[in-house]
């Protein structure tokens, strides 16, 4: 009798945490990124900054050298003030220094003011570059270790594959061992039973022989008959 086929035991399956590497490796590799973003932000602003102080420094120095030509100017008007005191030409020497006092006046207004702006934007450079720097530092070191996580998580997912592959592999290897097991039983199974097949055709041919022995000895009037052999 043919056996049934046996069930092969079941593997558990492969486990979804490679899912979830998957999972946290592309919301690692996404912060990586956005700290990247923000680390490029600060440098940009930073460079704004310094760059508004060159701006403010090259007309510092243009204004003051406006305000070093209009005091030259000033002594000068002076100077032929004293040596034309008397001269009808003095009133208007007079009245032009005194429009280059009060371009002066107006200029050294500007370069205070251009100063302290220039001050003021130095000093918001300076706390800005410092707390960059400490920002940079910080968004440095958790960018690298966002990146030693990511290389973490990439060798695990790359374990985990190999670890599936693996289970794959043996339960296809005890699937292939049942299949046999059951196809050698199977093979067994049939050639008992064409033996028991056998034997029984010669059991019962050596029946019928001994029936037409008998036959013949008692004269059976259906002797000739015919027997049919399996």
């Amino acid at each position: 009798m043919i056996r049934s086929r046996s069930k092969s035991p079941r593997r558990p399956s492969p486990s979804s945490r490679g899912t979830n590497c998957d999972v946290e490796l592309l919301k690692t590799t996404r912060d990586r990124e956005e700290l990247k973003c923000m680390l490029e932000k600060y440098e940009r602003h930073l460079a704004e900054i310094q760059g508004n102080v060159k701006v403010l420094t090259s007309e510092r120095d243009k204004t003051f050298l406006l305000y070093e030509q209009a005091q030259e100017e000033i002594a000068r008007l002076r100077r032929e003030m004293m040596k034309n005191c008397k001269s009808p030409k003095s009133t208007t020497a007079h009245a032009i220094l005194r429009r280059v006092e009060t371009e002066r006046d107006v200029a050294f207004t500007d370069l205070r003011r251009m100063t302290t702006e220039r001050d003021s934007l130095r000093e918001r450079l300076k706390i800005a570059q410092e707390t960059a720097f400490n920002e940079k530092a910080h968004l440095e070191q958790r960018i690298e270790e966002l990146e030693c996580t990511v290389h973490n998580l990439d060798d695990e997912r790359m374990e985990q594959m190999q670890w599936i592959q693996k289970v794959n592999l043996e339960t296809k290897k005890a699937e292939n061992n049942s299949l046999r097991l059951l196809y050698e039983n199977t093979e067994k199974d049939l050639s008992d039973t064409q033996r028991h097949l056998a034997k029984k055709k010669y059991e019962l041919q050596l029946t019928q022989e001994k029936i037409m022995c008998l036959d013949e000895k008692i004269g059976d009037p259906f002797k000739n008959r015919e027997y049919i052999v399996f």
